[in-house]
């Protein structure tokens, strides 16, 4: 854990950033007030992997944090220290051969990570953004399994969960949550971790860095078909990792119910079953109807509800050992909101968790037939 001082100190080194957007922005002191301990980490690092144009960029956490002091979240949250990734850990995950790969196009001045799409872009301090954010992740995990916090919530850039072994997509480059999870059972010897993903792109690096692991049960609500065209629900792992994949796909227009009712009925019994010694969740805000990326309507009461039940979920299966990190949302306005909404469902605050967006105009798609049938399937 850092003390408040380091902490303060490390915020205050955003104001060295270069672009003038960033450099403007008065970024916000926690402190541990002893009421809740809810955990989070932030790094100037996650700043400086950015790219003006491009969705996932460092506007993000500057409208995550203005909200946050808006609402006065900072002055309740506990700071847990942000830290690289060494090389060991990050071949929890990936080969050498791709993270030297990514180093020496860092180095050499980034651009988009090629052959594949050219959706991923890097910078000079991208290698060193995402090793921090696998390092602050598996810190922030660590904090919570050896009960220094309650939960936590890691705002990382860039994000993980489309990213492969071998492969960057998807806006992701080290797969944090997978990092983080063998990093449990490497040095606390945990032996079933679950990872619940409800960004609305399914997961797929998350899945196939998991599917033939027994010990790692991957979970995700999405959107199908869609990109990147994978999570059916017809794929629940391989060989005696059977049964430890959970897609939970749907068409355009799930909106809340859909969300809640599939988690009810489909994920929280699939948890049970699995036994989790701690939880693991991707936090994705995309599902929102203002979302430019996708077609679900999930509202920030939605996202606040569905937060409640992952940890009720970590209550009721592992002590409430549980850890949000953060994923996609390109809407700064209803990302913003959803974030710190998270944050109010931590900290227990009923009284300030509200909505001003609202609903989508449109009607959901009531999908409860397709929950059916997942049920039939899954349980």
């Amino acid at each position: 854990m850092s003390s408040r001082r380091e902490f303060i100190k490390n915020l205050l080194a955003l104001s060295a950033l270069s672009s003038s957007s960033l450099s403007t922005v008065s970024f916000g002191k926690a402190t541990r007030p002893g009421r809740f301990s809810t955990g989070v980490v932030l790094d100037p690092l996650f700043f400086k992997h950015d790219m003006a144009d491009h969705p996932e960029n460092a506007q993000r956490l500057v409208a995550i944090n203005n909200e946050m002091e808006k609402q006065d979240i900072w002055s309740q949250l506990t700071p847990v220290e942000s830290r690289l990734a060494t090389n060991e850990e990050l071949l929890l995950a990936h080969t050498q051969s791709y993270i030297d790969e990514i180093e020496i196009l860092s180095e050499s001045g980034g651009g988009f990570y090629e052959p594949y799409q050219g959706d991923t872009y890097l910078n000079t301090s991208s290698f060193d953004a995402a090793k921090m954010a696998a390092g602050s992740n598996i810190n922030l995990n660590l904090a919570i399994y050896d009960r220094k916090i309650d939960h936590g919530f890691a705002l990382l850039r860039p994000p993980g969960h489309h990213a492969l072994q071998n492969k960057a997509m998807g806006f992701c480059i080290f797969n944090s949550d997978i990092i983080a999870a063998r990093a449990l059972q490497k040095y606390r010897g945990v032996k079933r971790i679950a990872i619940i993903d409800f960004d609305v792109h399914h997961g797929n690096g998350t899945q196939d860095l998991s599917d033939n692991d027994p010990s790692i049960m991957a979970v995700s609500i999405h959107q199908h078909p869609f990109w990147p065209m994978t999570g059916g629900h017809t794929f629940t792992g391989k060989d005696n990792a059977k049964g430890t994949v959970v897609n939970c796909p749907f068409p355009k227009g799930a909106g809340d119910q859909t969300y809640l009712n599939v988690y009810d009925q489909v994920i929280h019994p699939k948890l049970e079953a699995f036994k989790p010694e701690h939880i693991i969740v991707f936090a994705g805000y995309d599902a929102h109807w203002q979302d430019p990326l996708a077609e679900h309507q999930v509202s920030v009461t939605g996202f606040n509800q569905l937060v409640e039940k992952c940890l009720n979920s970590a209550k009721e299966l592992c002590g409430g050992r549980i850890s949000f990190s953060l994923g996609g949302g390109y809407n700064l306005e209803p990302l913003a909101k959803c974030a710190v909404g998270t944050f109010h469902t931590l900290l227990n605050n009923p009284e300030k968790n509200i909505d001003p967006i609202g609903k989508a105009p449109t009607p959901e798609v009531n999908y409860q037939q397709r929950i059916n049938e997942l049920v039939t399937y899954h349980l």
